[in-house]
């Protein structure tokens, strides 16, 4: 894993990452330590938060009372991801949210499978989050350029017409000022598709690629008014509170107070029920918990263009199963969506003394 690109990236985590018990892929420590001490001043936080980092136990961020809960309930959003890259991941993800499996979508505005997906989302009343993307990790499996002509993002396009295969690769080539318009395009797409959106995330994670994308992205919430997830994927559970905690009161950004992404197609195994979202649920903060899963289901399509399809049949197969419910129920879990988010970072957005720095709830 290069450390300039500060990146978890779905290609290569299985090679490069370390398993935590929840069957995760997460960073070496040592990488992931180093791109914090070195950005947090960027996303304006105290440096004394990493030595709270390192030494505290799991605590609630202010935002769960915020959102009218008690300060020990443990609140989760499950979020289905990649919308519109194929259209078996679309049936997948609407057919966890129709049998109320799951809470939450985001869309890929550049996908091909885009028109269809937002048609199938405002017949069902749904908000949707916007997964920002910048890179086409597929190329001709599954082309797709940016939302923007190439005569008006040229450094976003690699010589296919394709955006670029990888992270690595977008800050290579990319200009930020280039990278800035197409994020709000593809915005401005899924609003004018008649869909409402409730929060924002990076695909690819591609906004931990470099300083000027960190700006970027660290800005969208109060530019926009919508949510940013802060995807601090590989960190513990009480790193990512004390982090989020320093975004939300210092950057007004309604960010969630985790997030876990379990990508790790080498521990998935057709037939066999993978255990990782039990042992994550069971170990969940107090606080709000965005969990992003990548459901699929199968066809000889899916089969040619998707490379990691097992690891997305196996998403779908326990959340479309009881265990994993029977286990959100015995620890009480809280389910939400997006939209009470939203209407929060409205609310900070209009008022400097805000719930989020201690004012009234």
């Amino acid at each position: 894993m290069a450390c300039q690109s500060a990146l978890i990236r779905k290609d290569d985590a299985a090679k490069t990452g370390q398993q935590n018990l929840a069957g995760a892929i997460m960073p070496p420590f040592a990488v992931l330590s180093g791109v914090t001490l070195l950005r947090l001043n960027l996303m304006k936080l105290p440096l004394g938060l990493l030595a709270t980092v390192l030494v505290s136990a799991a605590y609630a961020t202010p935002l769960s009372e915020c959102l009218g809960y008690a300060p020990a309930d443990k609140v989760l959003i499950v979020n289905a991801d990649d919308l519109g890259m194929h259209p078996e991941l679309d049936r997948a993800a609407f057919r966890l949210i129709d049998k109320k499996l799951i809470q939450d979508i985001s869309v890929m505005p550049p996908t091909p499978g885009f028109a269809k997906v937002a048609e199938m989302a405002k017949a069902r009343g749904m908000a949707v989050g916007v997964h920002l993307t910048l890179t086409n990790e597929w190329q001709e499996k599954q082309p797709w350029g940016a939302v923007l002509p190439k005569s008006e993002v040229p450094s976003l396009y690699n010589d296919q017409g394709n955006l670029w295969a990888s992270v690595d690769e977008l800050v290579k080539h990319a200009k930020p000022e280039e990278v800035k318009r197409e994020i709000l395009a593809q915005i401005a797409k899924v609003q004018a598709a008649g869909l409402t959106v409730t929060h924002l995330d990076g695909h690819m994670l591609f906004w931990r690629g470099s300083k000027a994308f960190i700006d970027i992205y660290a800005g969208l919430a109060r530019e926009t008014g919508i949510p940013t997830i802060s995807q601090f994927a590989g960190m513990s559970f009480e790193q990512q509170l004390a982090l989020n905690q320093g975004i939300q009161k210092d950057l007004g950004v309604v960010t969630p107070d985790t997030f876990t992404m379990l990508y790790n197609p080498a521990l998935r195994r057709a037939g066999m029920r993978f255990p990782g979202y039990d042992n994550v649920l069971a170990s969940l903060p107090a606080g709000v918990n965005h969990l992003i899963i990548h459901p699929a289901e199968d066809s000889p399509g899916a089969r040619e263009a998707i490379a990691d399809l097992q690891l997305r049949l196996s998403d779908f197969d326990v959340w479309n199963g009881p265990e994993v419910h029977k286990v959100i129920q015995q620890k009480k879990l809280k389910l939400t969506n997006y939209l009470p988010l939203k209407a929060l970072q409205q609310q900070v957005d209009a008022s400097p003394k805000n719930c989020l720095q201690g004012g009234a709830r």
